[in-house]
Order: C-alpha cells, then structure tokens, then sequence
C-alpha cells in the first residue's frame, strides 16, 4: 500500500514539473507604444508627455530584424516605425529600430499587400490604409492583421533573422506584394529575378551624429521567396512606375511589385531572410531557418524561444496585470544588442566600408546603446542570458581591434559620441569582474587606452575615444570653456566628469584583477574626480572653469547644457563607485536622506533618466532599507502600467524595463563592477531564477515573502537561512542564494 502511495505521489510530482507556463501570454507588446499614461505624467498635458518611442516588434530575442506594422516610410531621427495613435498604415516594415533610442531606423524595408485591380498606389505615401491589428493573439511571436479596405488579412512571425508572412485575400484579383527600400538618401537596389522566384535588394545604411549623412559602410540586405509563382511583375522610382521592369537602383522612393494569380480559398506566404553582410547571406539565413513552408510551426518555435527565455524568471502571484508588467519588461530588456552575424558566422566589420569578417567562436552583436544600459539591462542580461551575454561582450571586444578604439557607443555598426561617458568600459568591466570567459587582457589593453589616449583628428571626429579628455586629466575636471562644437552633445563638462570618474573607477577595477598596480592606483585615485565639480558653496555639482571658479548660473532645478540637457537635482547623485565620500562631500547621512526624500517626494525626479535610477537605492547604504523598499514600490506603481502609455519615458534600448525587472525581484546592481547588489524587496510572493549551470554552478535562485508582497515594507532578510544585510554579492548568487523576506 505504502508502494503505491509512493509512486502515485512521484506521479504528481512529475505531473507538477512537467506543467508549462505559458508566459508569452502575460507579454503585452503594446505597451510604450503610446504617449506616456503612467501616473507620474499626469500632471503633464497629454500633447506633452513623452512617448517611450516603443515599438510591437514581432522577432527572436536579440533577433537581427524585428517586424511591425508601418505608419510611416520615414527613417529619419527619433521616428518610430509604429505609433499607436490612428487607424493608418502603409503596411509592414522589416525594422532595425531600437527601442526608446530617439536615434533612427537604417537598412529597413516596407512590405505591402494589396490587389492591381485596385487604384495602385505604389508610393508608400498614397497608400495610408486604415488597418486593425489583433491585439488578442499579438505576441513577440506572431501578429494578425486586417485591411478591411483592401480585403487582406495578414499573419507574421519570424526566425532570428528572418520574416515570415501569410497573406489572405477576401477577393483575390490580382494580389499584389510591394516591397519598399527605405531610404532617405536616394539610394539602394531592388531586383526581381524570374528564374529564382525572388525578390531581393538592400538599403545602404547612412550616419546619424558624427558624420551625420555620411555611408556607413553597411547595408540591410533581404531576399524574398514566395510559396506561389509570380505571374506580372514591376519597379518603380522617381516618382514613376513601369511594369516588366525588373530592377531599379539608386533612385527616390524606390520598390518592386510582384502579382500572382490564384482562387478565392488560397493563400499566399512569403519568407524574408535578412542579412547586414551580403543578399547571398541572406539567401543563406532564410534556407538555414526556415526551410520550408510551414508558419505554424515557425509561429510555434518562436513562441517555444520566447518562453524559455521569459521562463527563466518564474514569478508567482495572483494579480494578472502585475505579471503582464514584468513579463513585457523582460521582453523589452531581452531585444538588445541586435544579432548581426549570419549563420556561417560572417559579419560586418566594425566601422569600415563593406567589409566583411567570420567568426566561429562567437555571434556577433550591433546596436550597443551603452549610457542606457550598462546600469542595468546588461546586468540583466548576465543572469537570465549568460550565453548571448558572452557573445555580446565578445563583439565589443571585436569592435575594438577592428576599429583599434573602444566605442563609447555603437549603433550601425560605427562609432558614436552622442551619449556621454564611456560605458563599454563600464559594461566590459562588470564581466571581466564576474568572470565571463572572454580576452580581458586584449579588452583592458583598449579599456586603458579610452582612458589615457586621444585618437587623430579623423577618427575622433568620427566619435572613437573621450570627449575632452586631456583636459580632464589636466584639471581633474572639464572646464566649461571645453565646448565641442563638432559633437551631437557640445557641452556637458560636468556629466562627462562625473561619468568618466566611474568609467575610470571601472578600469582601475579590471587593472586590479590583472595585478596592474600602477595602473590601478592611477586610475583609482581619478575615480575621486567626482569630487571636483562639487560646488561647496551650493551644495551640488556645477559647472566649473578652468581658473578654478563656479558659475553663478546655477539652479538646482534649473535643466542646463553643462548636465547634458539635466539638472544638478538629478546629476549630483550619479557617483555609484564611491556613495560614501558622496555622502561626506554632501554633509553626512541627515542632509542626505533629507535630500533623496525631497526629490523623490517631488516631481523633479526623472525616473526615465538612467542616471538617476539609483538614487532611490542610495537610502540602503545611510540604514534606511525601509525607506529604499517604500520609495522603490512607489516607483513601480507610479512609473510603469499594463497600458498603451505604461512606461514614463524613453525606454533605452531596454533600460527603463529591465529596472522594472530587478526592482520588482528585489535587488538592484547600483554599481555595476562592484559584484554587489542592493536590496529593496520583491512586489511577488515567490520570485525563482532559473540560471545556466554553465555559469551559475548552483543553478537556482529563489526571493520569498512572508507578506502581501506588492506593497509590502518588511523589516528582515534572511540569505540561506541566516539574517543578512542589504548587500547582495554575485557569489551569492552564484552559490544558489535564497532570499526570504519577513515582517519580523
């Protein structure tokens, strides 16, 4: 009897470990695609609340291309490819947009069904079709769309670098494909090639920012197949059109048309592979991904990705709009860097014109939008996504000896200077000290060289090393007569001082693995820069000049260039290497909680900034953990919701989620290269991580809650079973740490 007890309870649990949660279904792509609605902004006019300039991308994690339905053809600065607002689309577009990025779209191309036997508007311009997207069945995984005007229902889904359509038509005469090269420039190719039965082309990808206009000297390359044959066929450009053309090239506005002929109940696919090398690399991706016909099963096994990924942080609660929240932040913070290798491991090489490099050892990463997320979306990634994680830190590496700099950011694969600081360095320090597998020595040797060296004038203009620096190493600060003219950010002396304390703070932590101790000390000792642009007589950091003095043009709320577009409120905390000696310079532990108190109290706190999304965290390190619990747990409520303007601002490339993720799990990595996290605590009963044994040895790590987790402030934390602190190191997650949370 007691047998059969056994094995029927050995049934159960089995029946328990096998049970799949669909988290997919919690992810709600939707969100941040509408102006900010969240309750921090509502006291702002609608017309001016900011818009996370989020966008509902149908892709693979950190997939090469996302899909979406397009408002506008435009690639231009800071324009999204989908606004949430009107009923109005000229189709799909194949996009490289990064999300909350205001930078641009490159190497896009749209995708329009429609009928010949219609008024043909073939400019993206005329076509303007109101359209009704599916919001129940919309996921990362797949979209449906109806065009009630022209009778077409569109489905889509997607490989890591490939799209996949199946189109319907309610009345199919004559059904057309138009396929657009989005280009601003007047430049691209377009090819229809009867004998392949494909339509393929690429978009030449132009510089924003420095070099603004400029090639990049990459191009988004794609081929189409089609599961039925093209029968009539076409190009257009220059404001005209011609049927039988079959190729146009460098042209305004510039597509091809394809027709084909089939009966009422037929259908028509499409699969898209992409490509940042070659259109035979293109070719190549799509035969390697998705091979046949069969988008229900494609559909299934991107839906099969994105639910082992979400599925590494399990979640437990009760209240369905709370996990819609978490699960879409983890989608939000999982879309970024873009894959850009192909896969027989040929990629782009970084900032150089064409050429192309293979690698079998690791993928290739784009699309670093560093100053946003070394604080805590690539963290993020180092626990949920070791392995894309490694390959990522890698491609910065790669970019380095290609370009023989460090980029202070990377997007379309070149340089860039328009976001400040040098958090590379930051993001390539916080592995090395974590001890990711990657060459440290060869990443230090560039890390150093960001630090101490200045590129020609060429490649500086072209955004390769500091802004500055010679000035800052002289004067231990960069005087406010140091205008960069030529930068997209001309000014910001005192953001840039404060960033480049840390950045140095992050070398001189790899330096010290590397028994470089000279180096160490050097760099050390300039982390304390922050120091100089303290303002004693105003309590703040200010803008400082080369003679020594303050400006007088000081306002503590007052948004000024010299805080790159911020205020001393917000900027004056960004010191996460050393909150001691910030503590001290401020005045002692009274005026600074006072201080945090009044600005998180106020509607001066800019949760959206990256710099300032630490500050609520700052309360742990003065023995108020409480109050860092209570101020964090107001953020969530007040900053993020389950709606279309559910985040307060710029997403980031995934920032702004993946606070939400770790704020709402209960810790945080303040600093990162520390290998120390602060705690606030979880807004679930239960939170479990499930991490790769490959590099988590323990495999597991759970948080618990004693109370109603969600707005709860408990009183003690328990690691293991013993009481603990605020401080959460990696080794204690590494080792399987286990986080209970209690009332007493």
């Amino acid at each position: 009897m007691k047998y059969y007890s056994l094995l029927f309870l050995l049934f159960l649990l089995s029946c328990s470990q096998d049970k799949k949660i669909d988290y997919l279904s919690y992810v709600d792509v939707m969100i941040g695609t509408g102006p900010a609605s969240t309750s921090s902004v509502e006291r702002i006019s609608e017309t001016q609340r900011p818009n996370p300039l989020t966008i509902p991308a149908v892709t693979a994690p950190f997939g090469m291309t996302q899909w979406t339905v397009q408002i506008h053809s435009d690639e231009g600065e800071c324009m999204a490819p989908f606004y949430s607002r009107g009923t109005i689309s000229q189709g799909f577009r194949a996009t490289h947009w990064i999300n909350g990025s205001c930078s641009q779209d490159y190497g896009s191309f749209g995708i329009y069904p429609t009928s010949r036997d219609r008024q043909f508007r073939y400019l993206p311009n005329q076509r303007n079709t109101m359209y009704m997207l599916n919001t129940e069945d919309l996921s990362p995984a797949y979209a449906k769309t109806m065009f009630p005007e022209l009778g077409v229902m569109a489905q889509m889904t997607a490989t890591r670098r490939c799209g996949f359509f199946h189109f319907s038509w309610l009345d199919p005469k004559n059904p057309t494909i138009v396929i657009d090269i989005n280009n601003n420039h007047g430049a691209g190719y377009i090819k229809i090639d009867m004998e392949r039965q494909e339509v393929y082309g690429y978009n030449p990808v132009y510089k924003l920012y420095n070099g603004a206009g400029d090639p990049a000297g990459i191009s988004g390359y794609f081929v189409a197949k089609f599961d039925k044959e093209i029968v009539k066929y076409g190009t257009y450009g220059n404001n005209d059109y011609q049927d039988e053309s079959d190729e146009r090239k460098d042209q305004e506005v510039m597509g091809a048309y394809v027709m084909f002929d089939f009966n009422t109940n037929e259908t028509l696919k499409m699969k898209m592979g992409t490509s940042f090398t070659s259109i035979e690399n293109a070719r190549k991706n799509l035969e390697a991904e998705i091979s046949g016909w069969n988008f229900d099963e494609t559909r299934q096994n991107l839906k099969n990705d994105w639910n082992e990924l979400l599925g590494r942080i399990d979640v437990e609660s009760e209240n369905e709009k709370e996990l819609t929240k978490f699960y879409t932040a983890l989608y939000h913070a999982t879309l970024y860097p873009r894959l850009m290798s192909d896969v027989n491991g040929d990629y782009p090489a970084f900032a150089q014109e064409h050429k192309i490099k293979n690698t079998s050892e690791f993928e290739y990463y784009g699309d670093f939008y560093t100053q946003n997320t070394a604080p805590a979306q690539m963290p993020l990634l180092s626990l949920i996504a070791p392995k894309q994680y490694n390959d990522i830190v890698k491609s910065l590496v790669a970019k380095a000896e290609d370009g023989q700099w460090l980029p202070n950011s990377s997007m379309w694969n070149n340089y860039n200077s328009a976001q400040t600081g040098d958090f590379s360095t930051t993001i390539l320090a916080d592995a090395a000290l974590k001890g990711f597998n990657f060459d440290v020595e060869k990443a230090y040797h560039f890390m150093l060289k960001n630090a101490f060296e200045t590129p020609d004038r060429e490649t500086y203009i072209n955004g390769a090393g500091r802004r500055s620096l010679e000035a800052y190493i002289q004067f231990g600060f960069i005087p406010l007569e140091n205008e960069m003219l030529e930068e997209p950010v001309p000014e910001a002396q005192v953001s840039r001082t404060l960033e480049y304390a840390f950045n140095d703070w992050s070398v001189a932590r790899v330096a010290e693995k590397l028994g470089k101790n000279s180096d160490h000390e050097n760099l050390l000792l300039r982390s304390f820069s922050y120091s100089n642009v303290f303002d004693e007589s105003k309590g703040w950091m200010n803008g400082r000049f080369a003679n020594g003095t303050f400006t007088e043009d000081f306002a503590l709320n007052k948004t000024q260039a010299f805080f790159n577009g911020s205020t001393a409120h917000l900027y004056s905390w960004y010191v996460p290497h050393d909150i001691p000696g910030l503590i001290e310079i401020f005045g002692g532990e009274e005026i600074f909680n006072e201080r945090i108190a009044d600005l998180m109290k106020s509607t001066k706190y800019k949760h959206a900034l990256s710099v300032c999304q630490h500050i609520p965290y700052l309360l742990n390190y003065t023995g108020n953990w409480e109050k860092t619990q209570k101020a964090v747990k107001d953020l969530l409520k007040e900053e993020y919701s389950s709606e279309l303007g559910g985040l307060s601002g710029l997403e980031g490339a995934g920032q702004l989620s993946a606070w939400y993720v770790f704020s709402s799990m209960g810790f945080y990595p303040v600093c990162p290269g520390s290998n120390e996290y602060q705690l606030s605590s979880p807004v679930f009963e239960k939170v479990t991580l499930y991490l790769d044994k490959n590099y988590y040895p323990s495999g597991k790590m759970t948080l618990t809650t004693d109370g109603v987790a969600r707005s709860a402030v408990f009183r003690k934390v328990r690691l293991n079973g013993k009481e603990t602190g605020t401080t959460l190191l990696h080794s204690d997650i590494q080792n399987g740490a286990r986080l209970s949370f209690s009332g007493n």
